[in-house]
This record gives C-alpha cells, sequence and structure tokens, in this order.
C-alpha cells in the first residue's frame, strides 16, 4: 500500500508539475504574442547593460549549455545569449534614430571573444561618428572589456570598483599523469607537429611547437588590443605594458591615477550627469530604453522585401556527424539545409559565416561536398568569426572568397585520433580480466580494450595521413595554391586571420557587412533580401518540442529526463558524435 502511494502521489506531482509549466509558458507566449512593439520616447538613452555570452545568433534554448557538472552542482543558467549581428544592427539604427541621443554601457559581465570584442568596438565606433554621445559605467571590468569603456566619451568606475589589467594568458590542462596512474593508455594518431589537440594526453607540458604557435596568437591579439587603448586614452603602448606587468591598475582608484578613466561615481551619479547634459529636470526621469526592447522595434522595421535573396547559413559550434542543435554542427542536418537553398531559385549568393573549431572529418568533408555543388549555382563567400579553423576552415575551402577578422584564429589544417585502452585500468583497479575467441587475427581492431600490435598501429596512422592528404587536396583546390605549399602553412598549425591573409588561406580582412557586399558583387545584384538559417526556434518551440516529443534536437530530448547520469550519458554520446578521425582546433579559445 505504501508503495502505492508512493507511486500515486509522484505521477500526481509530475502531472501537476507538467500542467503548471505549460501554463507558465504558453500562457506567457501567448500574453506576450499580444503585446504591442515598444517605442522609444524623444530625447532617450539606449540601455546598453549587456550580460551573457555573445555568439554569432541569440539562441533562445534555455538549456543550451547544460553539463554534467552544472547538473550536479545546480548551476545551471536559463540565459539566452546575445546574437553578435543584431547588436550591431541595433547600433546602426540607433546611430540614425533622432530620438537616440547617447548609449548608458556597461558590459561588466559580457562574454566574448577577442574577434567578437574587437568586431563590436568598431560598432561602436561607427555609432560615435553620428556625434552621439557614449557614457561607460564599471564596477569590474574583464581585461577585454576595458577596449570597449575606453572607447566611451566618459568612462567612470565606481569609487570600490576593481579592474583586471594584467595581459592575456592561454593556459592548457595535461591529463597525462592522471592517466598514467588510473592505468588509461590513449592510442594517439596525428598528422602536423602544431596539431596539439592530443598533447594533453600524450605530454605534462606545451610542446615547443604549441608554445611558439600560442605565443604569436596571443602577441597578435595584444598588439591590436593595446593599440586600441592607446588611441583611446593617449597612454603609448610601452607605458600599457609597464602597467600590467607591474599590476599597476587593479582598482578603481588606480585606474584612475594613471587616466584610464574619466573619473570615480556611482551608478546613479552617471545617470544623473546624462540628465543634466540633455537638459533634464531633477525632478525628471531619465528616459532610457533597454537592448531587449530597443532591439525588437528594430527587428519590426527591418523588413526586406526583395525579390532576390541572399542566404546566410550559421556554422556555429563543433561539426558532429549527428543532428544539429544550439551551437552545434550537424552534419546531416546542415546537408539538408545546403541542399534546400540549392533548390530556390531566388537566392543569388550564400554568405557562410563559420565560427567553429572543427570536428568530425567525415561530416566536415560532406559539408564540404554539398557546398562545392551549391558553389556551381551560386556564389559562396565564408565569413568567419572567432574561429574556423581545422573542420571549420575545411568546409570554407571551397568558397569564392574567404574574409576573416584580423583576430579570427583559423587554419588548423591536421587530423588526429585518440583511442583509449582502458584494459589495464578495468583489470587493475577493479578486477576486471578478457578474454575472447575471434575469427580473424585482428577482429577486435579499435576496441577500448584491445592491446594493439604494431600491424594495426600503423594501419590507423596511415587513415590519419590519408585523411591529411585530403584535407591538403582539399585547400589546393580551394585556394588555387599548390598541395607542397599549403603543406608548408599547415602541419595542423593555427594563424591569426591578419597572418593568413599574408599566407594565402584568407582573401580580405573584415566582418559579416564585407562578406554580404563581396557576394553580392559576385552575384551582380545590388540589392538583395537576408535569409538566415538555420530557422531560429523561440523558447517556447524548443520547450514544446520537448514536451510533445516532436524536436529532433538532441539536446531537447535529454531535458525530457534530466539527471546527472543521462547527463553524462549525453557527454559521451557527444564525443562519440565527432567520430574516431577528427579536423579539429588544437586546443579550446580560452583566454585570460
Amino acid at each position: 500500500m505504501k508503495t502505492f502511494l508512493k507511486t500515486f502521489f509522484a505521477c500526481l506531482f509530475a502531472i501537476a508539475f507538467v500542467f503548471l509549466f505549460f501554463f507558465i509558458f504558453v500562457g506567457g507566449s501567448l500574453m506576450s504574442g499580444g503585446e504591442r512593439t515598444p517605442t522609444v520616447k524623444a530625447n532617450s538613452i539606449l540601455n546598453l547593460t549587456l550580460k551573457g555570452e555573445i555568439t554569432d545568433r541569440a539562441y533562445n534554448n534555455p538549456f543550451r549549455n547544460i553539463s554534467p557538472t552544472s547538473a550536479l552542482t545546480g548551476s545551471i543558467s536559463d540565459a539566452s545569449t546575445i546574437g553578435l549581428f543584431e547588436l550591431k544592427e541595433v547600433l546602426k539604427y540607433a546611430k540614425s534614430d533622432d530620438h537616440i541621443k547617447g548609449i548608458f554601457l556597461n558590459v561588466d559581465d559580457l562574454v566574448a571573444s577577442p574577434a567578437t570584442m574587437f568586431d563590436l568596438r568598431k560598432s561602436l565606433e561607427e555609432f560615435k561618428k553620428s556625434n552621439k554621445f557614449i557614457y561607460a559605467y564599471s564596477a569590474y571590468s574583464p581585461e577585454i572589456n576595458l577596449m570597449l569603456n575606453t572607447l566611451a566619451d566618459k568612462f567612470y568606475f565606481n569609487p570600490v570598483g576593481s579592474c583586471e589589467f594584467d595581459g592575456f594568458a592561454m593556459q592548457m590542462d595535461y591529463m597525462k599523469g592522471l592517466m598514467d596512474k588510473l592505468g588509461v593508455e590513449f592510442k594517439i594518431f596525428y598528422v602536423g607537429e602544431y596539431k596539439s589537440a592530443t598533447e594533453g594526453y600524450r605530454r605534462t607540458n606545451m610542446s615547443p611547437e604549441d608554445k611558439l604557435q600560442r605565443t604569436e596568437l596571443l602577441n597578435d591579439i595584444s598588439s591590436d588590443y593595446l593599440s586600441a587603448l592607446q588611441n583611446d586614452t593617449k597612454i603609448s603602448v610601452d607605458s600599457l605594458k609597464a602597467l600590467q606587468n607591474n599590476l599597476s591598475i587593479m582598482s578603481a582608484e588606480e585606474a584612475l591615477k594613471y587616466k584610464l578613466v574619466s573619473g570615480l561615481k556611482y551608478q546613479d551619479e552617471v545617470l544623473d550627469e546624462i540628465k543634466t547634459k540633455l537638459g533634464y529636470k531633477k525632478s525628471e526621469d531619465l528616459n532610457m530604453i533597454s537592448y531587449s526592447n530597443y532591439n525588437k522595434i528594430v527587428q519590426s522595421k527591418s523588413k526586406d522585401n526583395a525579390d532576390n535573396k541572399i542566404a546566410v547559413i550559421y556554422a556555429e559550434g563543433v561539426i558532429n556527424d549527428s543532428k544539429s542543435d544550439d551551437g552545434v554542427i550537424g552534419g546531416d542536418a546542415y546537408i539538408k539545409i545546403i541542399q534546400q537553398i540549392e533548390k530556390d531559385e531566388n537566392v543569388k549568393g550564400v554568405v557562410l559565416r563559420v565560427n567553429s573549431p572543427g570536428g568530425s572529418a567525415f561530416a566536415s568533408d560532406q559539408i564540404y561536398h554539398a557546398l562545392e555543388k551549391l558553389k556551381t549555382k551560386v556564389p559562396v563567400v565564408v565569413s568567419m568569426g572567432d574561429y574556423a579553423a581545422s573542420g571549420g576552415y575545411y568546409i570554407s575551402s571551397i568558397a569564392n572568397k574567404i574574409i576573416a577578422q584580423p583576430n579570427t584564429l583559423t587554419g588548423s589544417i591536421g587530423i588526429f585520433g585518440m583511442i583509449p585502452n582502458i584494459r589495464k585500468a578495468l583489470n587493475e583497479k577493479v578486477g576486471v580480466t578478457f578474454d575472447e575467441v575471434k575469427t580473424a587475427e585482428h577482429a577486435n581492431y579499435l576496441n577500448m580494450v584491445n592491446d594493439w600490435d604494431a600491424l594495426e598501429t600503423s594501419k590507423m596512422q596511415e587513415h590519419i595521413e590519408q585523411g591529411y592528404a585530403i584535407f591538403l587536396n582539399r585547400v589546393s583546390k580551394g585556394r588555387k595554391m599548390d598541395t607542397a605549399a599549403i603543406n608548408k602553412i599547415a602541419r595542423g598549425r593555427v594563424w591569426t586571420g591578419q597572418d593568413a591573409l599574408k599566407i594565402g588561406l584568407v582573401d580580405e580582412l573584415g566582418g559579416m557587412e564585407l562578406a554580404i557586399k563581396r557576394v553580392k558583387e559576385l552575384a551582380k545584384i545590388e540589392e538583395a533580401s537576408i535569409q538566415t538559417y538555420p530557422k531560429s526556434k523561440t523558447v517556447m518551440e524548443s520547450i514544446l518540442g520537448q514536451l510533445t516529443g516532436q524536436d529532433e534536437d538532441a539536446q531537447s530530448k535529454m531535458m525530457k529526463n534530466l539527471t546527472p547520469q543521462l547527463l553524462y550519458l549525453k557527454k559521451i554520446e557527444q564525443i562519440q558524435a565527432l567520430g574516431i578521425y577528427q579536423y579539429k582546433m588544437p586546443y579550446d579559445i580560452t583566454i585570460k
């Protein structure tokens, strides 16, 4: 009886939860559907208090960043991301909006990679050309965010605020010592001395080649960053470096002492100064419109009905052999998108926006093939974001033109494969032993409890070498360069966009706007509407798909039973979806 009651009330609670969940979100959706587009009052300020991660496009799925760790710790974030190109459109529109007199900028909690930050800075610079002002305020400024703040006409720190101004660093974790203690041996195969993705499992420190490429990448980023600060503050680059090396600027008072900020004020005092600047009375409230509300206004007015179309395909995230998800490039899903665009007679050109470190070698090649067919019908121009490396470069190489940001990480033309051998760990640590029968000498090839012999090892390296040769061939064909010349700049090495331009891996430096301009030129058209792919989903579409079982995204299926165990299984599934052979960047971008 107790078991029955326990089950009964558990089911009752589950049903009640689903109905409550459905009522809150569906009811909220229906009510919001009836809301009018916000309006902006005269003599207003655009409040750019930006929190969260900037991605190429905004993701509305609140569960996209769930990981096993977050499930165990309870640190699940439901924050949507900020779309870079929506943000840039908002700034462009505000520049010519007579109701908007200036911007209040607070980017303390904004997270983005260097290339994105530099792109955003350019848009803020364009806004300033309208002779409208920018007031920046900060309580704590991460290093990379400083170059957005210093661009402002006035930049104020909270009197007890803090500042990070100690330079940039990249750090890698090396797991070989741990794996040795656990008895896990990794069979590692790669081509290219710079292909350092496997070093964490075969070394205990950086190789000279990896240290060289990381140092050069950081030096390029630091050079552009310090030049931007010098332009804003009139402090020489050498002096800025000395301030970093001596940890001279770590507090608001120190930032003021060395003239990195205009002054120290609390946020209400900054807003009061803006009110005075705009002629408000002390008793009046400052008209401020949030980014999200102003974005709705911009979206409602940016309807383009031109007959010609430019298709913009967002290829953001790791490339895998499975299905797509927010921030994941699923091979099958993207091939269908490309084929759909190919059949649309109104599409006159394609911009492939790549923001990917690569991933599955097989999926990268299938996408390449689909783009190659598409290119016979319409021109294809690639716009590179924060990174377009390894598999991300593989799918880019077929384009008519490749455009990168100066600090885009690209190249990494190489391949690797890793297969763990856990036989010793299971045998010695937990007492699991193995025995077998087989009909051929190598029937257990690629088994995770197989002790590889010389033939099996050499065969795997042979496959890796073949994959590298295919990669070189694809790039050689797309860039119209000799294979030997490509090999010299390949070997797994990562380059910044400005260096990639010098060696022929990209054609121009610039952003999405330049890519759209170039594809129009190639298509010989002047006007075109922009159609984006994959189609964005609203929060409700993501959640209802999960509840009804109609959503095919892998991540959403997981949400039906949110447990740490299933999330760990999901992580394994994601790793398996990458395949054995990977065209993947040698490291994740984490720059401090």
